[in-house]
């Protein structure tokens, strides 16, 4: 259903279903996961289990997404200013639905950007989402501090849920991250509205319960830390950002251990909405810091599952000067399109530190509805030796796909009723 045409994948030998990779053996997945990760392995810091996924991780995406994985192949190309266009009309698409590019061709200059786009999209696939969230601040002598929130995000392009909607601004997605505790920050969100328009810069609004304001914010803002974490707003899912507002580049392509939420699939439910979602029958992902008898790292996790799947490696660089972050990695599954770490420099050109990701994918009790999604993210800062792990869908966070939300939540009006 993929095709890698041209660069061949570099294939290393790894660890085997069921080993566990830790000091005494780090050597049987070097290359495989980035250096400052097989670091942390070799300090004792961290543990992986490597395991197998129990299915065929092709199968899970929505019924319409997989017939377009045959029907958008050879139907869409790049402007030069990298926006998506028809290439029967060489201009915009109306509207796209699923994935735009089906097959990337490697020796392509525009490769990775393809690669980038199609890295959105696969979230695009899966409707509306509202996601509650919580953010855990973790420092060597152990849990610090946590931070609820809840991401909502309306996607204008990419399901056929959005075909009808009327998008007079070419919209491309709009998302409102709003801080639901502690007391002394609830209230605190940040909007973004995407375009479609690949020379126009985002509208991002944030508000401040301090100053009780909404004020306009700069595409450089983006980069800044998110209510003091160590994660800033782009961060999200591995890259959240505009695919214009970066310069990218396919290092290469190779066979990596990724994170992975667990090696079955979850259960979703719909409910009388329409809306499928998650259920508190879920595994607790654990850490460091909750087990007394842990030696490593305070904020590695301890339950996850590390598989091998094929990757491209991304350089990325940011066209803003005032962007804080210098040259990323990506490591972007080349199935799935999903960013599983990110490796990131500042403006010197020195290491600062590592995003991680786990994806899951989910499965409705009949089969009728398939989806991959995130289940793990986190960031650790090696320079200052904190990290803030993001607990995504678990037993107490319910996600919902496909959800029903007001457009109206996305305007300036909008985002007052949240901020009250």
């Amino acid at each position: 259903m993929w095709v890698l045409l041209g660069l061949a994948v570099t294939a290393l030998a790894g660890g085997s279903p069921g080993e566990i990779i830790d000091k005494t053996n780090w050597e049987a997945i070097e290359g495989q996961v980035p250096d400052s990760l097989l670091g942390w392995i070799k300090k004792g810091d961290w543990k992986l289990q490597i395991e197998k996924l129990n299915y065929d991780i092709n199968e899970y995406h929505p019924g319409f997404a997989l017939e377009t994985f045959k029907t958008n192949v050879g139907k869409y190309g790049l402007d030069q200013h990298d926006g998506i266009v028809d290439l029967a009309t060489g201009k915009p698409p109306k509207f796209i639905v699923g994935i735009p590019f089906p097959e990337i061709d490697t020796e392509d200059p525009k490769a990775a950007v393809k690669i980038m786009h199609n890295n959105h999209y696969m979230q695009y696939i899966l409707g509306d989402l509202r996601f509650p969230f919580s953010l855990t601040w973790v420092s060597p002598s152990g849990w610090e501090r946590e931070i609820g929130a809840t991401w909502r995000q309306a996607s204008m392009d990419g399901w056929p849920g959005a075909r009808n909607r009327g998008n007079p601004d070419r919209i491309e997605k709009y998302a409102l991250a709003l801080v639901d505790s502690p007391f002394d920050i609830k209230g605190t969100a940040i909007m973004t509205w995407r375009y479609l328009d690949p020379r126009k810069h985002d509208s991002s609004f944030g508000y401040f319960p301090a100053i009780r304001r909404v004020r306009r914010m700069s595409p450089g803002n983006r980069s800044d830390a998110f209510v003091g974490s160590d994660l800033s707003v782009d961060d999200a899912n591995g890259y959240d950002g505009k695919v214009p507002a970066m310069e990218w580049r396919l290092v290469r392509t190779q066979q990596a251990i990724v994170p992975w939420y667990d090696t079955d699939p979850v259960r979703v439910v719909q409910n009388g909405d329409g809306e499928w979602l998650t259920t508190t029958q879920l595994k607790e992902l654990t850490y460091g810091y909750e087990d007394k008898g842990w030696q490593g790292a305070p904020w590695a996790p301890t339950n996850l599952a590390w598989v091998e799947r094929p990757v491209y490696l991304i350089e990325m660089k940011p066209k803003d000067k005032y962007y804080n972050y210098g040259t990323h990695y990506a490591w972007v599954d080349a199935e799935t399109y999903a960013s599983n770490y990110k490796v990131i420099h500042d403006r010197s050109g020195a290491y600062w530190k590592t995003f991680l990701k786990g994806d899951v994918s989910c499965v409705s009790s009949n089969d009728r509805m398939k989806f991959l999604t995130v289940g793990f993210q986190q960031m650790v800062d090696d320079r200052r030796e904190h990290a803030t792990i993001v607990e995504d869908f678990s037993p107490r966070n319910v996600w919902a796909y496909f959800a029903k939300l007001e457009l109206h939540d996305f305007s300036l009006g909008g985002l007052q009723k949240y901020t009250k």
